[in-house]
């Protein structure tokens, strides 16, 4: 009785240490993502990503009851096509009900009972990659359940957007490229649908909404979150030299201009080009080793432009401001993920953290930087914070050290999640 009580004490410790382990992965910048063959699935649904990858996970789930007889609900709805003729009752069939979202997100302590090995190694691989930085203190069986309702409200969320052009987080930039309600539209997510429910979908209950889901974006011209991928590949050579920067000879390890978008169909904005001539006048004073322009394809909808691009092309072309000094962010819509993006390339391209960085903009913008209405904006869309001790050092210029909770992705922004 004594050895099998030490032995059980031993499990116990052993299970604790291991959680614990887990809990406080920190994200690792050399970390290898893992990818299936759509980037806009590997940028928006990384979690989903790795249930399919990891194939310990996949065989897992493929037999738990509870997953089972979720696709058993699901398999019913695609029994047969419906009468349905509007894009929104189309795409119906698909949408996954919440309480089978809430079913699912509470078994996944079950499940870690039941496999702590292979639950491990899922949990470590989302810690690592940072993608989950938001529940970064989370205990591992949360992680997994908040991890999990964000993925499939994610995937409701784009049926639903692009099928009633309701609830987009920035209407004017982020909505169907056509009439959601007009016949047309229909009759083409007619056709994505009719490919889904014919197609045999390998994995679990939910890949044919989440197929569907990638197809109603690209119909919508909507890939922006995949254009530019891997972004590694994208700014190659200003992260070369950001390997052979000798960071003590800078005060701020980057200077970030945050996109003006000129509303209509030219490149570049009046407003983008003067914060671009601010920010190289600082540049070349040697205060920052580089500079990330960041914006995304913003205004007018639609626009085959995306702001940083079209910033480096006049930093490079008409400031003569080396090309490997500048690295372009082309997702952001808003002063809010300018921000949380910049943090994001100052990790990822290998910046140190520790280090201030520097905006550059219009007076007003920066006025809005610094005030608690920013702040309350990022806690209403991105739920933190991305930056801290936030200080205007002049008129023109804004200092603010990163947050890596910036990290963090969200399945429920997929135009830049």
């Amino acid at each position: 009785m004594r050895f099998i009580r030490r032995g059980l004490l031993t499990v116990t410790l052993w299970g604790i240490l291991l959680s614990v382990a887990a809990q406080t992965a920190a994200p690792d910048r050399n970390y290898v993502f893992r990818q299936v063959n759509d980037q806009i699935l590997n940028r928006n649904f990384y979690f989903l990503v790795l249930l399919d990858k990891l194939p310990g996970i996949n065989r897992i789930l493929e037999k738990d009851t509870i997953m089972l007889r979720l696709g058993n609900v699901y398999r019913s709805r695609f029994a047969a096509p419906g009468n349905s003729r509007s894009a929104h009752q189309l795409v119906a069939p698909f949408l996954i009900d919440s309480e089978h979202i809430a079913a699912a997100a509470g078994n996944w302590k079950s499940l870690q009972q039941q496999y702590p090995a292979a639950l491990k190694e899922l949990t470590t691989e989302m810690r690592r990659s940072g993608l989950f930085q938001r529940y970064a203190g989370d205990e591992d069986t949360q992680l997994l359940s908040h991890a999990w309702q964000d993925a499939l409200e994610g995937i409701n969320y784009i049926l639903n957007a692009y099928t009633t052009n309701k609830g987009l987080r920035y209407p004017k930039i982020d909505s169907a490229i056509y009439a959601v309600n007009g016949p047309e539209y229909a009759r083409a997510v007619e056709g994505l649908v009719a490919k889904r429910r014919a197609g045999k979908e390998k994995g679990l209950f939910y890949q044919r909404a989440l197929r569907l889901a990638s197809d109603l974006l690209r119909l919508n011209n909507h890939d922006e979150c995949a254009r530019y991928e891997p972004m590694s590949g994208t700014n190659h050579n200003a992260y070369t030299q950001v390997s052979r920067t000798d960071w003590d000879k800078f005060r701020y390890s980057a200077i970030l201009i945050p996109g003006a978008g000129p509303g209509n169909k030219e490149p570049i904005s009046d407003f983008g080009k003067n914060r671009c001539r601010i920010g190289a006048e600082y540049f070349r004073k040697g205060g920052a080793a580089f500079i990330i322009v960041s914006g995304g394809h913003v205004h007018p909808i639609g626009t085959p432009y995306a702001e940083a691009t079209e910033m480096k092309k006049y930093l490079v072309n008409e400031l003569k401001i080396p090309a490997d000094a500048v690295i372009i962010e082309p997702y952001a819509r808003h002063t809010t993920t300018n921000v949380r993006n910049a943090v994001r390339l100052a990790w990822y391209s290998g910046m140190p953290t520790d280090k201030p960085m520097l905006c550059v903009s219009d007076a007003l913008q920066l006025s809005y930087i610094s005030s608690p209405v920013f702040i309350q904006r990022c806690m209403t869309e991105l739920g933190y914070m991305p930056a801290k001790a936030i200080t205007q050092e002049d008129l023109y210029f804004l200092s603010f050290k990163p947050q890596l909770i910036s990290l963090h992705a969200d399945a429920r922004d997929p135009l830049d999640p």
